[in-house]
């Protein structure tokens, strides 16, 4: 945005927040708020008096903890964060947890706290932080703390997001260990990149894990499950070793341990868990998701959590009857009834939810009232592990009803609804202009109902995007509602939000989910494949042919039939194309992420084409790059 514009923003957010006695006086915000989920939690697990100071749950025996120094998270006392969530970030500081000298879990390092195992002659480490740089600082400290300089065996990704696998070449010698996975691992990666929905996740993500905001009390406090989630280099190592089919086994012995990883789907499909028998510790990976509600449905977007299937997965980690557990965010338990405890409490949340918002659904609730009315129950709203501050019962009992109905409320008006900028148009002059429609907002945030300014503000943007004041007075209202939430993902979105509209966004520090190391990983059919989701309709919708790709690397041949706005994608390509297109992977990858220019491609020899050469040219060009930075809330 322009400098001028940006002094006008400035300009016009002073005037405003001169205006609105809300907003300027909010010395009060929490003065009768109390924390029910404390920092440490040994009144509730050891009772009240135990005296107890350790910083993990559960029983002081058998582990300890190395403080290593410092705290990522804001951790500050401000009026700008809810004393629920300033309590969270305390339990973040960084450090290292031993059990029986055996398994360490390096915590506070990121948004996942990887686990190591000792072993006879080498190291396994599950779920690398998700980045390369974090990934080093936790084996540097590690080694620092523990002096243990084995190499490393194995390395478990415990599923496809890149908090659990993005910082694996952080680990020295990792490319030659053995990578542990589910075996729909690197298919959810490619989907969750460039092979689907990767570009929205992209920029989604941002605004719900706030990494576009700075680390202060006006905008990220923690990641909810971690102290952050910022990924500076994003890195991956295809598996190699992996566990097949659902619910699939695998017994192995590494470095001497033995290990027993298990296919367990709940947080994600692919989501496997690690038992090592002869210590009966337990690494519950993220069927138990972390410190927090678990995030049923997450708002930056996922395909549909079913909680049917995912209380049922952290009953067979019941099964272990563990005598301790480390999970990949979130601090240890120790004591074989506690654990079973922090287990019982978190299915029952889950079940809890699910059942109560289908009995709701069954009476005729909506989207609209199962937000209102599905609440926790009281002996869960404190619990340790069960705090609003990642998933939320609020957003999750909504996306039961479209997990389980869909979209549709059941009132025939919202089939068809008014378009929403028409709308607003209408509604701005219904009420008199959008003079009016501005001063009913302003005397909502005076009044302290910033969901209402907001909303009501929301009407006179849509009128004219490009009217400051409007979308100002929308930030306040929004940042308003950020200051006091609990839930990380809430407050990171508002926050966002309010600086979309009021344009001090600042996009250089957005994450890149489609990094060409990851992408480096990829298959060739799967590079070709995940092209049809840029297929541009229109410029297509009377084209008929193919194109083939004949990768000399892999001796592959596969391609995408264009046929009237379709971009059909043929495994092993046997046909007769317009045109073959005869290169290698790496040459093709730098085609796709801008690298390498096709026509000097050509030139130098990296390229080489049969048939109809100008078929080539004329299918690149029905291909459209994503958006750079699409609007999320300006609109």
């Amino acid at each position: 945005m322009k400098k001028s514009i940006i002094t006008l923003s400035l300009l016009l957010a002073c005037s405003l927040l001169n205006t609105s006695n809300a907003v300027t006086n909010q010395k009060d915000r929490f003065e009768d708020v109390s924390v029910n989920i404390p920092t440490l939690s040994h009144d509730y697990y050891l009772g009240k008096g135990s005296g107890a100071t350790h910083f993990w749950h559960g029983d002081n025996k058998d582990m300890s903890f190395t403080p290593t120094g410092g705290n990522d998270a804001f951790d500050g006392v401000s009026n700008k964060v809810h004393p629920e969530l300033t309590a969270h970030s305390k339990k973040m500081k960084k450090g290292i947890f031993s059990y029986k000298e055996k398994f360490y879990q390096v915590y506070g390092y990121g948004l996942t706290s990887p686990m190591i195992v000792d072993g006879d002659n080498g190291l396994l480490i599950l779920d690398p932080v998700e980045s390369v740089d974090k990934m080093k600082n936790v084996m540097d400290d590690f080694r620092k703390v523990t002096g243990n300089k084995k190499p490393v065996a194995a390395i478990m990704y415990s599923h496809w997001h890149p908090d659990h696998y993005a910082g694996v070449r952080g680990i020295e010698g990792a490319e030659k260990a053995l990578i542990i996975a589910h075996d729909t691992f690197m298919t959810n990666v490619v989907k969750g990149s460039m092979g689907g929905t990767g570009p929205a996740l992209g920029f989604r993500v941002d605004y719900s894990l706030g990494t576009l905001l700075s680390v202060n009390e006006n905008g990220r406090i923690n990641g909810g499950l971690g102290p952050d989630f910022e990924i500076n280099e994003h890195s991956l190592i295809a598996p190699n070793t992996l566990v097949k089919g659902k619910n699939g086994q695998l017994a192995m012995t590494i470095a001497g341990v033995k290990v027993e990883f298990k296919h367990v789907p709940s947080e994600a499909s692919d989501e496997i868990t690690a038992y090592f028998p002869d210590f009966n510790m337990l690494f519950g990976s993220e069927v138990i998701q972390g410190e927090s509600f678990p995030n049923l449905h997450t708002i930056r977007g996922t395909q549909y959590r079913d909680p049917s299937v995912w209380f049922p997965g952290v009953d067979t980690l019941l099964e272990y009857n563990a005598q301790a557990m480390m999970v990949s965010h979130g601090r240890p338990v120790v004591g074989s009834k506690h654990v079973d405890n922090t287990l019982t409490s978190y299915r029952d949340a889950i079940q809890y939810t699910y059942d109560q918002s289908i009995k709701a659904i069954n009476n005729g609730a909506t989207q609209e009232d199962l937000i209102r009315e599905i609440k926790l129950p009281k002996h869960l709203v404190s619990h340790p592990w069960l705090g609003d501050f990642y998933g939320s019962i609020r957003h999750a009992a909504k996306q039961i009803f479209v997990g389980e109905m869909g979209w549709f409320d059941g009132d025939p008006t919202t089939l068809n609804p008014t378009y929403s900028v028409t709308a607003s148009q209408r509604y701005v002059s219904m009420v008199g202009g959008k003079d009016e429609m501005m001063n009913m907002a302003t005397k909502a945030c005076d009044s302290g109902d910033f969901q209402w300014c907001a909303e009501l503000a929301t009407h006179a943007v849509r009128v004219d995007l490009e009217d400051m004041e409007p979308r100002l007075l929308k930030a306040i209202a929004l940042r308003e509602l950020a200051y006091r939430e609990t839930n990380n993902n809430w407050r990171n979105w508002y926050l966002t939000s309010a600086q979309e509209l009021d344009g001090t966004i600042d996009y250089s520090k957005k994450i890149n989910l489609q990094a060409p190391d990851l992408m480096a990983e990829f298959e060739p059919s799967q590079l070709v494949g995940a092209m049809r989701f840029s297929l541009n309709a229109q410029r297509s919708q009377d084209k008929h042919f193919t194109i083939a790709f004949e990768f000399g690397d892999y001796q592959e041949t596969h391609a995408l039939e264009i046929r009237r706005s379709v971009a059909q994608f043929h495994k092993d390509y046997q046909g007769q194309p317009k045109a073959t297109v005869k290169l290698t992977k790496p040459v093709f990858l730098g085609l796709l992420v801008g690298k390498i220019d096709f026509v000097q491609a050509v030139k130098d020899g990296y390229i080489q084409i049969s048939g109809d050469a100008k078929s080539v040219s004329e299918f690149f060009g029905l291909f459209d790059k994503p958006a750079e930075n699409p609007k999320v809330t300006l609109r």
